[in-house]
């Protein structure tokens, strides 16, 4: 675990105060807590959108090695 030092305003310090005195975790514990929660969240949000992309071109007639000669017309192979 690495250490750092971040400088907030007054009003989250205030709202992190009274989070770790109700959860009984300290401050940094909060805030490490809400980053990690936060990756996931953005990891999940590419996850969904890997799945719902996965097969779209699945019914398509898709000749890749075609497509590739095709755009590659002014160019040696």
């Amino acid at each position: 675990m690495k250490r750092t030092q971040i400088y907030i305003d007054e009003k989250i310090y205030s709202y992190l105060e009274k989070e770790s005195k109700a959860r009984g975790a300290t401050i940094s514990g909060i805030i490490r807590e809400s980053i990690k929660e936060k990756m996931n969240r953005k990891t999940q949000r590419i996850i969904k959108s890997l799945e719902e992309a996965f097969g779209v071109w699945k019914d398509r007639d898709f000749d890749v090695g075609r497509y590739i000669r095709t755009s590659r017309r002014d160019r040696k192979l």
